[in-house]
């Protein structure tokens, strides 16, 4: 099969959605498939971490009023931004021509900074995964003042309308999760023109990682991924005074809240070990009691959660964050809400009962059994099946 995937940018430390898609590229690779990655923005170490896995890296032309490390660049430039991809949703821009050749699969990932035109199924069948919300919301979260609202403003909306008028024409929508697509509809995203799916992601085992030595029983919880404010990494910050016993936090990853996590780290508070990728983060998941997952965004997927669960440790994790993956009292707890008062309690119970840390590590070891990467990569060439038929009966 000739798979080409299409991401916004593909920029190294890799996010969860980018961390998938390389995921992805290469068990097809190795499954014998034709695999390529466009994207608008690389950099030389991501493009030869590809390589080694036998995925071409190709670069379009795009532009963008910032680099996508900048987080926004300002009012003006993030008008620009989402302008240029409204451009592209009514315009016969050639764009969506580069990145579809006939006879090949399109699987489009992230289309915000290249244009919505990319979604359009023109020459080949385009399958579109919802990684965020980006189809419904310019911020991709949905998150207003800390909330979730029940709608977004006028602006948003006409928006969507028109972001959905090159949606609707893909061969078929993929959505990580019911309740990422129950949140779509909610924000009104259509229930026709397209066919939609659920299917969630799965994650490949990480390799064995040798037991750490025999040492404190003194609790260590991790922290991983994006130091952002969308990931509750504020939350934590505040909460992990509150606990009140003698536990260990350390927080791996990068990003603009990194200051504050570097204060916190000099004051004594945590343990910062900066961005951490491969045998390093897999060493660091299973060296933890618990991993803590405090989003504040109803997360898509939630890949470190996926990662933490295959190394068989539980998860602990707001509301937002759990999704369906974090079950309660079984492979993981979920706070009562998402303050710090909440997250801190949370944190303090499984410290100080042995007996639950086991029985939710014995959870979490059970319920990777979900997660199989083989089986989604199963279902993901249904998928692939299915959008020819599609894309076939259109023409």
């Amino acid at each position: 099969m000739e798979i080409t995937h299409v991401q916004s940018s593909f920029v190294a430390p890799l996010g969860g959605a980018e961390s998938y898609i390389l995921a992805l590229a290469t068990e097809q690779v190795r499954r014998g498939d034709d695999v390529e990655i466009v994207t608008g923005w690389t950099d030389p170490r991501t493009v030869e971490r590809a390589r080694r896995a036998g995925i071409r890296v190709r670069t379009v032309q795009v532009h963008r009023p910032y680099r996508p490390d900048q987080h926004g660049g300002g009012a003006v430039a993030k008008v620009v931004f989402h302008a240029l991809d409204l451009m592209g949703a009514v315009t016969p821009a050639p764009l969506d021509l580069d990145v579809q050749e006939p006879g090949r699969i399109t699987h489009v990932h992230r289309f915000q900074g290249l244009g919505a035109q990319v979604l359009r199924a023109r020459r080949s069948p385009v399958v579109h995964t919802a990684h965020d919300y980006c189809l419904v919301d310019t911020t991709s979260t949905t998150i207003r003042d800390g909330r979730e609202p029940d709608g977004l403003g006028p602006v948003q909306r006409l928006r969507a309308r028109t972001i959905w008028s090159a949606a609707r024409r893909a061969s078929i929508l993929v959505f990580p999760s019911e309740r990422t697509l129950a949140r779509h509809r909610a924000l009104g995203m259509p229930n026709d023109g397209v066919a939609q799916r659920v299917l969630p992601h799965g994650w490949p085992a990480p390799a064995p990682v040798a037991p750490a030595a025999e040492g404190s029983a003194r609790p260590r919880f991790v922290f991983l991924g994006k130091l952002q404010a969308a990931k509750g990494v504020a939350l934590l910050l505040e909460a992990w005074p509150l606990i009140g016993v003698d536990a260990e936090l350390v927080v791996a990853g990068d990003g603009p809240e990194r200051p504050a996590v570097e204060r916190a780290a000099a004051a004594g508070h945590l343990t910062y070990v900066g961005w951490l990728d491969g045998p390093a983060k897999a060493a660091l998941i299973a060296s933890a009691t618990a991993l803590v997952f405090p989003s504040l965004w109803p997360e898509t997927f939630g890949l470190v959660i996926a990662e933490s669960l295959l190394s068989g440790r539980p998860v602990v994790a707001t509301p937002q964050a759990a999704g369906s993956f974090v079950r309660d009292g079984e492979n993981g707890l979920v706070t009562s809400g998402a303050s710090p008062a909440a997250l801190a309690e949370t944190l303090r119970r499984l410290a100080l009962d042995e007996a639950l840390r086991d029985r939710l590590a014995r959870g979490a070891a059970d319920s990777a059994l979900a997660l199989d990467f083989g089986t989604h990569v199963d279902r993901i060439a249904e998928v692939y099946a299915d959008a020819r038929e599609i894309f076939a009966r259109r023409r």
